[in-house]
């Protein structure tokens, strides 16, 4: 009994220090934030000086080889650029070979307005006239699949440049549906 009781009356020592209020430290909140300090230069990395040679003198030296030690940095400074450069041309490189790619690309996935799709040809060619008068920055494809006419409008990369266009063309037109297709690059970044 003794045992329980010494146990109950730890355990409540115990969960009273536990719950008791803390002290904190106050902070200045209406101080100068600009004004923190704080030495990380424990926490930076150290490197070893890349391309000097083993034995060789650095900056840290004696006083007696601070001549060779400015002679050895600008070497090491050297060589560095001489691999950014490299890294350069590499890089360079790479870039001009994806452009060169992208401009071969004729063709992308973006998105079209269908205008029209009926069987009726003389409508399909009125809608495709009133699609010029409104809008003549846009390309009109008109595609015939029997017995039906489809009548699209617009080369758009993106679905947001596409959407600009479709509320205005949906008010001349409430069949008018924004649809994914394949599209003319070069005629796409014609529209503005």
């Amino acid at each position: 009994m003794k045992s329980f009781s010494a146990l109950l009356v730890s355990l409540m020592v115990f969960l009273f220090t536990a719950c008791a209020p803390k002290t904190l430290p106050s902070s200045n909140r209406t101080g100068d934030y600009n004004a923190y300090n704080e030495d990380l230069s424990e926490a930076r990395p150290v490197y070893n000086n890349m391309g000097t040679r083993p034995g060789a003198t650095t900056k840290t030296g004696s006083a007696s080889s601070t001549g060779s030690a400015s002679a050895e940095s600008r070497k090491i400074t050297n060589v560095g650029s001489a691999e950014a450069l490299h890294i350069n041309r590499k890089v360079d490189e790479q870039l001009t070979s994806i452009a060169d790619k992208n401009r071969s690309l004729r063709y992308a996935s973006g998105y079209r307005i269908q205008v029209y799709v009926g069987n009726e040809r003389q409508q399909a060619e009125a809608a495709k006239l009133q699609v010029y008068q409104s809008f003549p920055e846009l390309t009109a494809y008109l595609s015939y699949n029997q017995p039906t006419y489809k009548l699209k409008i617009g080369d758009f990369i993106r679905r947001m440049d596409a959407e600009r266009y479709f509320g205005q063309i949906k008010q001349m037109m409430p069949s008018a549906m924004l649809q994914p297709d394949k599209i003319d690059v070069r005629r796409s970044l014609s529209i503005k």
